[in-house]
């Protein structure tokens, strides 16, 4: 998934795992023009105003999102360098799977904020949803080592070699990670090595446990991956009971 999560559906709005920095959305300056004054607010302030604007139209059920894509163009517009904007109006683009202007968006972000993590996750992510798979592969690899994104990056890895074609390797990865066997990667991991494999009883019980053990946004994290590979939600199973 990229990385902002639900209520924004596939925005992943509210970071899931790495929080953006606070440094791209100030809080309102108070507002100190009398009612009816015209407005003095300089583009950064203006800019700031249709972000929050945009994220309103997201956030109403259903999403209103050619509102918040006109609002997030007018930010942009406003304010050519914020690297927010352009990774909220990217992640709006994905939803749409309009997939080049998505990735147009999250390089523009990247240019702004290359030490972004989420913004380098996205990037990688676009090429994981269009089974670029191998392309994908060498973007989530070095975010192994960042402390807040490297087991989920762990895991996207092991995605990529299992549905790329690299069983092998994909099978030495799931191994590594079975060894340390305490992280979301092995629940989920394993699930995905049995939905892969056609072993749906036994890929039920590993996110059966899962769903245990994590909140539902972690749940939700790791597992839109596969969802949006068409192995979620799973068929009712044969015997109820394996679904406890």
């Amino acid at each position: 998934m990229i990385m902002f999560s639900r209520p924004l559906a596939f925005i992943f709005a509210a970071l899931a795992l790495t929080p953006f920095s606070k440094a791209q959305t100030p809080a309102p300056a108070p507002n100190t023009l009398h009612a009816g004054a015209p407005s003095l607010s300089s583009p950064v302030e203006a800019a700031r105003d249709k972000i929050q604007a945009a994220v309103k139209c997201m956030n109403q059920n259903p999403p209103d999102q050619d509102g918040a894509l006109s609002d997030l163009t007018q930010a942009i517009q406003l304010k050519p360098d914020s690297a927010f904007a352009y990774l909220l109006r990217g992640s709006l683009y994905t939803q749409k799977k309009n997939f080049p202007a998505a990735e147009a968006d999250f390089s523009a972000a990247y240019k702004v904020d290359p030490n972004n993590v989420v913004i380098k996750f996205n990037l990688s992510e676009l090429k994981f949803m269009q089974k670029k798979y191998d392309e994908a592969r060498t973007g989530f690899f070095p975010l192994e080592k960042d402390s807040d994104m490297g087991d989920f990056a762990l895991y996207k890895v092991f995605l990529c070699d299992l549905f790329g074609g690299h069983e092998a390797l994909a099978k030495q990865e799931l191994d590594a990670i079975n060894k340390k066997g305490d992280d979301a990667s092995y629940y989920f991991g394993n699930a995905a090595w049995d939905l892969y494999n056609k072993n749906t009883d036994d890929a039920r019980q590993w996110l059966v446990s899962a769903s245990h053990i994590y909140d539902m946004k972690k749940f939700s994290t790791y597992g839109e991956s596969l969802n949006y590979l068409g192995y979620l939600p799973l068929p009712p199973p044969k015997d109820p009971s394996a679904a406890q």
